[in-house]
């Protein structure tokens, strides 16, 4: 049987990894951890902790690209 994931995102980003991430609007934010999906009105949220300690939530509808950053390289 083959097996349908439920997941919106498919697993594109892993809890406690840093990326750098944008939005269709045309904002940017550089090396922030993601923490994970929070529900707001019912619909997933990602949301990231940035290097000043603040909570940066993001509706994955605007979400435009991610990139990746290596620890340690």
């Amino acid at each position: 049987m083959r097996t349908i994931s439920t997941s919106y995102d498919d697993g594109l980003l892993i809890e406690e990894e840093e990326y750098s991430i944008g939005t269709s609007a045309g904002s940017e934010w550089n090396r922030v951890v993601y923490k994970g999906t929070k529900l707001m009105n019912g619909k997933p949220m990602m949301v990231f902790k940035t290097e000043d300690d603040e909570r940066l939530t993001i509706n994955p509808s605007f979400h435009t690209f991610t990139i990746t950053h290596n620890k340690g390289e």
